[in-house]
């Protein structure tokens, strides 16, 4: 009878170690970098910082909707950044929709 065991690899939890740690590290960054943009932003910086597409991207899919959040200061349209934030997180499908064995979705 033939009998296979998986093992694994010397350093196998090392690496994995420091794979989480620049997971997170990465992670405490874009969150860092996220709370030294101004509360109003533009479009360019919200297209940018935030939802990490083209402001043409935004504003054909994002902007026309009438329910995402935004401020008008004369002739120009700021976008508040946590009410932004807030809009994303409230209108995520989370996969358990789809996939409900597995554990994938939002973190909060």
């Amino acid at each position: 009878m033939f009998k296979a065991e998986l093992q694994p690899e010397p350093g196998f939890e090392s690496k994995m170690y420091d794979i989480m740690f620049q997971i997170a590290n990465k992670a405490q960054q874009d969150r860092d970098q996220l709370n030294d943009l101004p509360y109003l932003l533009s479009k360019e910086q919200l297209a940018k910082h935030v939802f990490n597409i083209s402001p043409q991207s935004l504003r054909t899919h994002v902007l026309i909707r009438p329910d995402f959040p935004k401020v008008r200061i004369g002739e120009r349209v700021l976008y508040p950044k946590d009410k932004a934030i807030e809009w994303i997180t409230n209108h995520t499908e989370i996969a358990d929709k789809y996939s409900p064995a597995r554990k994938i979705g939002i973190v909060k």
